[in-house]
């Protein structure tokens, strides 16, 4: 009998192990047994004014037996007095991702908090709640982080910042490509499966890559996110029935696209639900109402093959009827002076013209989808919205834009640029792309555009007063070796209108 039981032991520590394998891809799980507990650093995110979500993923391979793990949070960054604790049940079937919700804490205020697994205790971030009614609210904003156009610089500049609020991610964390298909050939940074990631084991092992960078990390640790997807969480110009980066031979886009979300949901610091649903609001007293978008997988149509007749295309949609609906009432119904979009592609139409060889206008972009845009700032002009931000990402590009409608001024889209991923000047010289910028500032073609640059990596940095908005551009020197240098080189405002 005691024979029985040690081989029945053993088949279930065997099987167990098979099933934590299962998690990762191989080159993963190499990486894995030859690390500690908490690989992945941590995360913190969606912050309000009595909390955050809290967020870590254990090793699996140092997952034995114990199920729950705790956080800890201090108001010192030695933890001589813990403030909270609070505990999470990991399991297989989450990648033992350790998600908690923290509550009850006060506004406006920094604390440091570590998880706890056993023995083992994580590294100690740094995060805070959102003032109740701040005067002054600054956020960074962030899109386009490909590991295979270079190093993570202008994650690790950010991470050093002492003030600012959160980071605002507006997608395109990771990309599904495989290794050498669109990156820097030269540089020794290579996806890691190596495949174009399908499956949940894929998306996975591609976050894990991801989360294993100390750049993004540091980031990570320091400061909450607020984040979004954008397409190449899923695939390359998705939208709610398909992608043009899915073809037949890779499977159903159905459970591709569920892959995906879960996984997202796994790995990014953001409130779970039933629905996968990333839209959502937050309402900082009287200064900022935020309206983050889902632009890809709620009810974004097909893109149409040309951009010809795409103004008198009723029939498509970017945000889908209830998306669009929803943003509109809680806008009319939320009056905080600045209105702020998370919105991921280019919402303004700028003026391109057919000779310009070097950069074309796209029906991904909203100039696809220009009857619904035209709706929305109908909308808003006739509600006189005069204070609209709108974020933009995926450009890989920096541009700031004077939001129009009808001849009247309603605000304006500032747009980031890429993390690494490549921009004008890794297609064509530098000279170039400068000659590209110089003619599309024309203000006789793009009389609204008032700042481009088509050639640099970085961030912006945003800053909200009951008198103004600005912007500023932030580049970072190289992408090619680890450096955290970063420099400011333009801000724009825009001054609060009755």
């Amino acid at each position: 009998m005691k024979l029985l039981f040690f081989f029945t032991g053993f088949l279930w520590i065997g099987i167990l192990f098979g099933q934590k394998e299962g998690l990762y891809c191989a080159e993963i799980n190499d990486k894995l047994q030859r690390e500690g507990t908490f690989p992945f650093g941590i995360a913190s995110g969606d912050p309000s004014d009595e909390g955050m979500v809290l967020l870590t993923q254990i090793n699996p391979f140092k997952v034995f037996g114990l199920t729950t793990v705790e956080c800890q949070l201090s108001e010192d960054e030695t933890f001589t007095e813990i403030y909270r604790k609070f505990q999470t049940t990991i399991r297989i079937e989450n990648a033992y991702s350790a998600k908690i919700t923290a509550y009850g804490l006060a506004e406006g205020k920094t604390y440091y908090y570590r998880f706890i697994y056993g023995e083992d205790t994580s590294m100690v971030g740094r995060t805070r709640t959102l003032p109740k009614n701040p005067k002054n609210l600054r956020f960074a904003v962030v899109s386009c982080s490909n590991y295979e156009w270079g190093w993570f610089n202008a994650y690790e500049a950010l991470s050093k910042s002492k003030d600012l609020d959160f980071v605002i991610h507006l997608g395109d964390y990771i990309y599904e490509h495989g290794p050498g298909t669109y990156g820097d050939k030269k540089l020794a940074r290579k996806h890691v499966p190596s495949k174009e990631i399908i499956s949940l084991v894929d998306y996975r092992s591609r976050y894990a890559q991801y989360r294993m960078d100390p750049q993004l990390q540091a980031l990570h640790k320091s400061i909450p996110f607020i984040s979004v997807w954008d397409d190449h969480e899923i695939a390359n110009d998705a939208y709610a029935l398909g992608a043009q980066n899915h073809q037949e031979e890779e499977g159903a886009w159905r459970l591709r696209k569920e892959n995906a979300q879960k996984a997202y949901f796994e790995w990014m610091p953001l409130k779970d639900n039933t629905h996968y649903r990333v839209r959502r609001s937050f309402h900082v007293g009287n200064l900022l109402d935020l309206y983050m978008l889902d632009e890809r997988l709620e009810g974004r149509s097909k893109p149409i093959e040309s951009l010809e007749g795409a103004v008198e295309n009723k029939e498509q949609t970017m945000l889908g009827l209830e998306q669009r609906t929803w943003l509109l009432r809680e806008m009319e119904q939320h009056h905080a002076r600045w209105k702020v979009l998370g919105n991921q592609v280019l919402f303004s139409s700028m003026n391109v013209p057919s000779n310009l060889s070097a950069i074309k206008k796209s029906a991904d972009m909203w100039d696809g989808y220009a009857e619904e845009r035209s709706l929305l700032l109908k909308t808003w002009k006739n509600q006189s919205e005069k204070n609209l931000i709108v974020l933009t990402g995926d450009a890989h590009v920096s541009f700031g834009i004077d939001l129009q409608y009808d001849g009247e001024k309603m605000g304006a889209e500032w747009v980031t640029p890429s993390i690494t991923s490549a921009n004008l000047n890794e297609r064509t010289s530098n000279l170039n792309a400068w000659r590209v910028e110089r003619y599309l500032k024309n203000p006789r073609i793009n009389p609204t555009l008032n700042f481009i640059n088509l050639r640099r990596h970085g961030y912006m940095e945003v800053s909200l007063s009951e008198e103004k908005a600005s912007c500023s551009w932030y580049f970072v020197k190289t992408l090619k070796r680890p450096s955290g240098k970063c420099r400011k080189k333009a801000t724009r405002e825009r001054f609060w209108s009755t």
